[in-house]
């Protein structure tokens, strides 16, 4: 376990939760041959990381073990589509290292067990579909935005610590995704009304997905077989096959939906009337906990839902002072501007929502929010009608007053179809995992 998930080292969480465990210490010597059998095994078993995949220098890592790693806010907004080399990465385990034989094996299984008898299936109740079967079908693309849940987690530690990486603006990322829509594969598999077997009975069903690594998690049908809710089963990203790092051979794409969803390295799918089994989907690890629950223990993780459908988000990746109202003081070793003083900049930045909804409008402060200034949306914006899954890039010249120590602050917010807004303090949305931060995104640099 702990060879296997080496990120519970990057922290002494582990450790101080298990504290309060120990029942008693073991001797030096029997410690010391413990550690002897340990590294015998680390010689005779090959490590799970050694077959990872080259990745970009540009990346910000957080953690190579497994790999965690965030885009520069420099490059964020540089291509409209992120390169896959600069794509964000988030793993839980080891990039499953597949070779020549598994891919010419390579099959996508699809249960249909628990309705095999509404489907009037006699026999055949797991289907198998190869790459070639499934490139046979229509191949479509969609350009949607992934965001990993826990984005931007480092300013909630700001405010109390949490738990998981601490990711700044960069675990969000954009492809055109290829591939099938989901809807059509279950139906060469098949189930030749899939709304209809969504309805059926009226119990909710759900679409679980499994992949290559042991992953599991699931969300509702009514999202998978939405025919406006293109969701599919990707094998192309920007034209190009899937890398090993971000799903090859085969991925599933939920635009709109939180990242883990996405399901990387897909090994199987089967609708049920529950939900998948797991932490990834019903443990703690994506459940939005109240603020005021910093303990598992004190409340019924079955009452409270796994993230699927998102919030409304935005970033600044580029400042720049473009004039001030007047002349700057020069001095050696004094700041530039005076506080107080009034200063123009230019700003760039991104802006997101879940859920197909488009982004309206985004608004950008230079004085905690007294006056604003409405963005200019330059990419992105003319996205069908509640099919928006894929961000925005904006620009906003914003008047912003200088602090005591020579620096400015600019904050934006971003504001989707539905008029959701994001919130002023990250504290008002702390929780002890850290996930679906939406506050103001704020930047500080010198004037």
């Amino acid at each position: 376990y702990w060879h296997l998930y080496r990120q519970h080292f990057a922290t002494d969480l582990p450790m101080r939760l298990m504290e309060d465990l120990v029942v008693g210490r073991l001797d030096e010597k029997d410690q010391e041959a413990i550690d002897d059998q340990m590294a015998k095994l680390a010689e005779e078993n090959e490590d799970p990381y050694v077959h990872e995949p080259k990745r970009s220098d540009v990346l910000i890592v957080h953690g190579d073990q497994p790999m965690n790693a965030e885009v520069p806010a420099e490059i964020l907004t540089a291509s409209y589509l992120t390169p896959q080399e600069l794509f964000y990465i988030r793993h839980h385990h080891p990039v499953p290292f597949i070779m020549q034989k598994d891919i010419e094996n390579y099959a996508l299984e699809i249960d249909l067990t628990q309705f095999a008898e509404d489907l009037r299936m006699e026999e055949k109740k797991i289907i198998q579909m190869t790459l070639e079967d499934l490139k046979k079908l229509p191949k479509v693309e969609i350009i949607a935005t992934l965001q990993c849940s826990g984005n931007r987690r480092g300013d909630m530690n700001s405010v109390k610590r949490t738990s998981g990486t601490s990711w700044s603006q960069g675990a969000i990322s954009t492809a055109k995704w290829g591939g099938v829509r989901l809807t059509d594969v279950l139906k060469a598999a098949g189930v030749q009304d899939p709304v209809g077997l969504t309805e059926k009975n009226g119990i909710q069903k759900h679409l679980r997905m499994e992949s290559l690594d042991g992953m599991k998690a699931s969300i509702h049908m009514e999202k998978a077989t939405n025919p406006y809710g293109d969701v599919m089963i990707a094998y192309e990203m920007n034209g190009e096959p899937l890398s090993r790092d971000h799903g090859f051979p085969l991925r599933v794409v939920i635009p709109g939906f939180a990242a883990v969803r996405n399901v990387k390295w897909l090994k199987r799918i089967e609708i049920a009337d529950s939900e998948a089994e797991g932490a990834w989907q019903q443990g703690l690890n994506y459940k939005t906990l109240p603020p005021n629950v910093t303990d598992a223990k004190d409340i019924d993780l079955s009452k409270m839902p796994s993230m699927t459908e998102v919030a409304v988000f935005s970033g600044i990746t580029s400042m720049d002072v473009a004039s001030s109202k007047k002349k700057p003081n020069n001095g050696a070793g004094a700041a530039s501007h005076k506080a107080g003083q009034t200063v123009m900049v230019k700003a760039k930045g991104w802006a997101w929502a879940g859920g197909g909804r488009n982004i309206v409008r985004v608004d950008v402060t230079g004085d905690g929010g007294k006056t604003w200034e409405a963005a200019n949306i330059v990419q992105g914006g003319d996205q069908k009608f509640g099919r928006a899954w894929a961000w925005v890039f904006w620009e906003c010249e914003v008047p912003a007053t200088v602090k005591k120590d020579g620096t400015f602050e600019l904050a934006s917010k971003a504001v989707d179809m539905a008029f959701n807004s994001q919130p002023e303090s990250v504290s008002h949305g702390w929780n002890v995992r850290g996930l679906g931060n939406n506050s103001w995104y704020r930047v500080s640099a010198r004037a």
